[in-house]
């Protein structure tokens, strides 16, 4: 099995490559701001006979989208698995946001897996049994007081990746992995006080670990989830019923 996983460097997309390279998947290893995490990861896996390397790419760029999947295409001749969880997320009131932000958020978040997904379609069409997996939010389904952009794009990959299940059947499928509160960088800058209001709210009583998520994410991505497409898996405590 051959896997692209964006956004690996850390976080959820990292905990997801080490699970797919243990389930013997070759990895590449998407970045874009974080080079050195990215490729110590990929040493760190191939040490461990699990061929594993580092593409970098802005996904608010098309240009550097093609070349990365230019890249990956000279590499590999098919593509079984695709998780696109790479994304960015600044915080402030619809009224701070800069329509430069807006805009960035959106190319990121939305408008990226989807020109990379119609980039590398030659490539999982040649699949055995192709996986598209996008990483949306719960925040596409209660919204966001400070990111209204953020949960507009990943409300926006819940309708993308339902057109594609229909459109892609049966060679491939597509599903959706909706993360609550998770321990990653998004919640670098939480006060203790925040985070145990942040907790308390959750029925579970804590956030999740990166690799809670990335279970869910390689599960979908493995045979076991063949029969499943157009479908979204909730990983956030009990905060919110889908």
């Amino acid at each position: 099995m051959r896997a692209l996983v964006t956004g690996a460097s850390r976080g959820i997309g990292r905990e997801t490559a080490k699970l797919l390279a243990g389930g013997g998947a070759e990895l590449a290893l998407h970045h874009f701001r974080h080079r050195e995490a990215a490729e110590q990861l990929a040493a760190e896996l191939t040490s461990k006979g699990k061929p594993a390397f580092a593409l970098s790419a802005d996904l608010a760029s098309p240009p550097s989208i093609d070349r990365m999947a230019e890249a990956l295409a000279e590499r590999w001749d098919r593509l079984d698995v695709l998780v696109q969880n790479a994304g960015s997320y600044p915080r402030g009131s619809i009224f701070e946001l800069t329509d430069a932000q807006v805009d960035a958020t959106l190319a990121t978040n939305l408008l990226g897996p989807i020109r990379l997904v119609r980039r590398l379609l030659p490539l999982l069409k040649d699949a055995r049994a192709g996986r598209i997996i996008l990483v949306s939010s719960v925040l596409a389904y209660t919204g966001s007081v400070h990111g209204a952009p953020y949960a507009t794009a990943k409300a926006g990959l819940l309708g993308f990746a339902r057109s594609l299940a229909r459109e892609l059947a049966p060679r491939i499928t597509v599903n959706v992995v909706a993360p609550g509160a998770t321990d990653t960088a998004i919640l670098a800058g939480d006060t203790p006080e925040l985070r145990k209001r942040r907790e308390a709210q959750i029925p579970l009583g804590r956030v999740a670990t990166p690799t809670e998520v990335a279970e869910a994410i390689a599960f979908l991505a493995s045979p076991r989830a063949g029969y499943i497409t157009g479908t979204t898996l909730h990983v956030n405590g009990g905060i919110y019923f889908g």
